[in-house]
């Protein structure tokens, strides 16, 4: 087990963590970019003099029910899960400020690992994306996700959005962290 296992291994089991194996992210699996975050968060961590632990379970949180926003602001919804799982104000502010500079600027050395690290694994993943589609690969992993996506059809997704921004508010995500 790798270093940065064993700091997320509660997470790692919690069911809004497992779910994300079948859910769609850059077209692959999001669970497998999270992870792919975590590695890179825990590695950079060291270079930004940074605390690990919180760069490592900031990651695994940082697109935890990103569909249900915007590229801007999709970091506010995830900070929101986050704090309701009980995780630091740290972790929080780290996933926050991860989509920069769309969202806001990161203000601590976490949250600047996490932007780091998120568009290290974004461009890694669209890259596998590519080479995938050569041999088709790509494109079955892609249909299989669109199958077992609950939020992949458009209709359901618009509605779930509508949804969830009426059960919390607007204004909420704005000013709690």
């Amino acid at each position: 087990m790798y270093q940065y296992q064993v700091v997320i291994a509660d997470l790692l089991s919690h069911p809004r963590v497992v779910e994300t194996r079948n859910h769609m992210h850059h077209s692959i699996p999001k669970h497998d970019h999270m992870m792919r975050v975590v590695r890179y968060s825990y590695r950079i961590a060291r270079l930004f003099r940074a605390d690990r632990r919180t760069c490592a379970r900031a990651a695994i949180l940082h697109d935890l029910d990103s569909r249900l926003g915007t590229l801007a602001n999709h970091g506010a919804i995830a900070a929101e899960v986050a704090a309701s799982l009980g995780e630091p104000a740290e972790v929080s502010w780290a996933i926050i400020s991860h989509m920069y500079p769309l969202g806001p600027r990161p203000t601590t050395r976490e949250g600047w690992v996490l932007v780091v690290a998120d568009k290290m694994a974004s461009l890694t993943d669209m890259t596998a994306f590519v080479g995938g589609l050569f041999t088709g690969h790509s494109l079955r992993v892609r249909q299989s996700l669109r199958q077992t996506d609950p939020f992949y059809t458009p209709r359901r997704r618009r509605r779930r959005i509508r949804q969830f921004w009426r059960s919390i508010g607007r204004n909420r995500l704005g000013g709690r962290i």
